[in-house]
């Protein structure tokens, strides 16, 4: 089971962080608005810091993707590790500021001003580094048959679709609701 979730991480993780990183690309300025707008940062290092995320996805998603697809296990596995602690910051820090903030900030993740930093962003950055931890740990098996390394990939895919999905279909959904 543990070879199955490596793998699972090995294409869930790589692909979150070139989504993340293809947004920040997209729009730039809206990570530091919304780190700003979270007021967890002193002012003067809210851009070296959005600066800094961003760099660390990108440094963690290539070399994570770069050794799936070379097969260099090593360099997958110290970028999943890497990947791990990068993403339990950002979940630590948006449970943090999803608690502390009176009103909603925006999440600014990926590029996105219209997310609101909730728990959900906590859940969906906590599930990719658990997962990329035991990426880390135990990596993928060195050979598979093609159908299950189709199938590892697709559930990597709907993973990752899923997970980044989720925070913004929580806020759609409580625009929705009745309050109660």
């Amino acid at each position: 089971m543990a070879g199955l979730a490596a793998g699972v991480a090995a294409v869930a993780v790589p692909l979150v962080l070139a989504v993340s990183l293809w947004g920040h690309a997209r729009r730039p300025g809206v990570l530091v608005a919304a780190v700003r707008a979270h007021g967890a940062v002193p002012g003067p290092l809210v851009r070296p810091a959005a600066v800094l995320a961003v760099a660390a996805e990108a440094v963690t998603g290539a070399g994570a993707a770069a050794g799936l697809l070379l097969g260099l296990d090593g360099l997958l596995r110290v970028c999943l590790a890497l990947a791990a602690v990068l993403l339990g910051v950002y979940a630590l820090y948006a449970g943090h500021v999803a608690r502390t903030r009176p009103h909603p900030v925006p999440c600014g993740c990926a590029g996105d001003a219209s997310t609101p930093m909730t728990g959900w962003v906590a859940v969906r950055a906590g599930v990719p580094a658990v997962l990329a931890l035991v990426g880390a740990a135990w990596g993928p098996p060195a050979s598979r048959p093609p159908a299950e390394s189709l199938i590892v990939v697709a559930m990597g895919v709907v993973l990752a679709v899923l997970l980044w999905s989720l925070p913004s279909a929580m806020a759609q959904e409580r625009e929705r609701s009745p309050a109660g």
